[in-house]
């Protein structure tokens, strides 16, 4: 009997270990990485074996140089922000049809899903001789109907509180945001240049500004993302000297803490999936630091990330970071982002290394990799 129980326990263990496996490996394989050429305008996709599975070239829908991308909550639509076509491409993930492209305005350069999925916000840098040009600007969401329609508009710097602050704004010319996990507020970064910096927290219900920071108070001209338990925003700002960041509490919208990001030009800024570290790259002097979710003390060094990287995006299963990086011929940011292996970086996330470059475009000196996102495939 004795050893007939040991059978049966060493097969059921059997059993769970490779519905264990099984399980994972499925797990692992369940997203695809959406990687932006700026430079040719071709979205390349992979799979979670780092194989290349598709491509979608926007040229032919006349948009130039995508940007930066964002996907609904349930990964079934693709929003890319393009500077040089000053639009939003919307793409069907599940059979990677584009269904629109919105015009928003020059130099489009971040598109985001709000919380729920009722709209995208929009920012909008603006033309370079028009100021103050820089705006938020809404697209509703009709799912039922996959429609996808402008919305509300928001001139920055014709907000009452920004125009309280006289001449301490340089420019009001919005860069990237972030919203608080109850989607009430967005932090919107200020720039591109960081003297041209600040933030403003603008409240989404009445689409106007309700906390504004000048780039004399806060030197951010970059990056923003949530602290997984949603009680913290970090923001980050740098220069060819600079690299900076900043926690502020989501329910006062004030300070909390302030670090330096060890390197120049604080760029991508992501948490990791399992809550547990934030990581955020340094174009500028190629390299990072991760960050402890929990008490924003750095806990480590990234040395190598490869050469001028950019953006950041997370395998769901928090095992693979995905950096991107310039190249030689950048489009956006030309004085400070020229970088040599256009595309990918793929980091282990425990060990903190570089264990693949990936180069869809390899040899073609006009690529110039920028936004990445995972889809999870459900």
């Amino acid at each position: 009997m004795t050893r007939m129980l040991r059978r049966l326990a060493a097969a059921a263990a059997s059993v769970f270990t490779a519905a264990f496996v099984f399980a994972q490996d499925g797990f692992a394989q369940n997203y695809e990485i959406w990687a932006l050429d700026q430079g040719t305008n071709i979205v390349h996709i992979y799979d979670a074996k780092l194989e290349p599975v598709a491509r979608i070239d926007l040229g032919p829908r006349g948009v130039r140089v995508p940007h930066m991308i964002h996907f609904t909550s349930d990964h079934a639509y693709a929003f890319i922000a393009s500077t040089a076509s000053g639009d939003v491409t919307v793409i069907r993930t599940s059979d990677r049809q584009v269904l629109d492209v919105i015009k928003t305005g020059p130099r489009t350069h971040m598109a985001v899903v709000k919380p729920g999925d009722s709209g995208v916000i929009v920012d909008v840098i603006g033309a370079p001789n028009v100021k103050p040009d820089g705006k938020l600007v809404e697209i509703l969401i009709d799912r039922a109907n996959e429609k996808f329609t402008v919305g509300r508009t928001l001139l920055i710097g014709e907000d009452p509180m920004v125009k309280a602050a006289g001449a301490k704004f340089v420019d009001t010319r919005p860069i990237c945001h972030a919203y608080t996990a109850d989607g009430r507020h967005a932090y919107v970064t200020l720039g591109p240049e960081l003297h041209e910096g600040g933030l403003v927290v603008v409240d989404m219900q009445r689409f106007a500004v309700v906390k504004a920071y000048t780039p004399d108070v806060l030197k951010v001209s970059c990056g923003t993302t949530l602290t997984p338990d949603s009680k913290r925003m970090i923001v980050n700002g740098g220069s060819h000297t600079v690299g900076v960041w900043y926690a502020l509490d989501t329910a006062t919208h004030n300070v909390v803490k302030e670090g330096s990001s060890r390197g120049h030009d604080a760029h991508g800024v992501w948490p990791t999936p399992n809550g547990r570290e934030i990581w955020m790259v340094n174009r500028g002097s190629s390299d990072g630091i991760v960050i402890d979710a929990a008490t924003l003390e750095i806990v480590a060094d990234l040395k190598d990330v490869g050469k001028t990287p950019d953006i950041i995006a997370m395998s769901p299963d928090s095992r693979f970071a995905f950096v991107t990086l310039r190249g030689p011929k950048p489009k956006s940011m030309p004085h400070m982002a020229v970088g040599t292996t256009p595309g990918f970086a793929v980091m282990d996330i425990a060990s903190r290394r570089v264990v693949r470059v990936i180069e869809p475009a390899k040899g073609d000196e006009n690529s110039d990799f920028h936004g990445i996102g995972v889809r999870v495939i459900r």
